[in-house]
């Protein structure tokens, strides 16, 4: 059955309503700790009363007794002893949720000179926010009220970073990263390279977790290697010229990533005539497609990285442009091939990458 006269109104006032109980369970749990911390009922050595562990007894009654952890309990009395008295009177009202209660409490902390007029802006603010927006909402705020302060929290934080493990049911576990945004969003970029353009029934989530595990464990894949293809022309590959390479399923790229991506590839030259569409239609596309203007006259074998053509015949053959292309590469000194890459050792264009490349 449902209840006709249920209005947005109702979810609000509900809401809030929800929000007071869980504060008054987190008052009276604090007060019972507080009370039962001083009761002289837990001795030390030499019969000496120890506040702190009594303490902790009281806190493990508590979170026994509500079915959460010990950590979770300390929480509480910790952000209800510093919470400033505006934010705590929000929360005790159940205008702020718990976990924006939290946020607000942490954030705050770093902020002696907050002024009433601040504190009301950041309640409301962190009130109108879902809980995963609240802190940067308040970090917005504060900015404007103390922007030096902000600049200092701030580096402060580019210096933190963590990994941390934590179990999950069912013989999972989960691994958190946390750090500088920039150098976690290069992990993130090296994981999703990794699992790009992999042909497998899994879905995008296991891949990206086989990659992931693959980069950071050095294992080597049971799956066949990956295959990328890249075009350019021969003196864009000497380091002569600067014409976009083109990456077979991707487009256009730019030249010093055309090389960057061959220098360690096997390749294979393909010399191109000029077409001359008015008497000669179109050859079927090449496969893989080949992004020049022209014919395919001929397809030298592979050949292994760091090779060169400083010796041997290309063949010959009548047409004038590709005679004047095997021309000029045969007269490119041996120092410009060699330029073709920063690491002579290897380089070229291919449809075959080694396992990894």
């Amino acid at each position: 059955m449902y209840d006709a006269t249920v209005s947005v109104d109702v979810l609000v006032s509900a809401k809030v309503d929800a929000q007071a109980s869980f504060a008054r369970t987190v008052a009276a749990s604090c007060s019972y700790i507080h009370l039962e911390s001083r009761r002289p009922a837990v001795l030390g050595p030499g019969g000496v009363f120890d506040a702190d562990a009594a303490e902790a007894c009281a806190v493990a009654e508590v979170a026994s007794a509500l079915s959460v952890s010990t950590g979770t309990v300390t929480e509480w009395l910790f952000l209800i002893r510093t919470a400033r008295p505006a934010v705590q009177e929000a929360f005790d009202a159940g205008r702020l949720a718990y976990a924006a209660f939290r946020t607000v409490c942490r954030s705050l902390a770093g902020v002696p000179n907050a002024t009433e007029a601040l504190l009301q802006r950041v309640i409301v603010a962190a009130s109108r926010c879902t809980p995963g927006a609240v802190a940067a909402a308040i970090d917005r705020i504060l900015a404007d009220f103390d922007a030096e302060w902000h600049r200092i929290v701030r580096e402060r934080a580019a210096l933190e970073r963590a990994a941390t493990v934590r179990k999950l049911p069912r013989g999972q576990a989960e691994l958190i990263i946390r750090g500088p945004a920039e150098k976690v969003a290069g992990m993130w970029r090296n994981i999703a390279a990794a699992a790009r353009g992999v042909t497998d029934p899994t879905s995008l989530p296991a891949r990206l977790f086989d990659a992931a595990h693959a980069l950071l464990t050095g294992a080597v894949s049971n799956e066949p290697a990956n295959h990328a293809v890249i075009v350019l022309d021969a003196a864009t590959a000497a380091g002569l010229a600067g014409e976009p390479g083109h990456l077979v399923g991707w487009g256009p790229v730019p030249a010093d990533v055309a090389r960057r991506i061959a220098e360690d590839a096997t390749w294979q030259a393909l010399i191109t005539a000029a077409q001359d569409s008015e008497h000669h239609p179109p050859d079927p596309e090449p496969d893989p497609p080949a992004p020049v203007d022209g014919r395919e006259v001929r397809r030298t074998r592979h050949m292994p990285p760091g090779w060169t053509p400083t010796t041997g015949k290309l063949g010959s053959t009548k047409a004038r442009k590709v005679r004047e292309q095997v021309e000029y590469l045969r007269t490119l000194p041996p120092s410009a091939l060699d330029r073709a890459v920063d690491n002579p050792d290897g380089h070229g264009v291919s449809s075959r990458l080694r396992t990894g490349r």
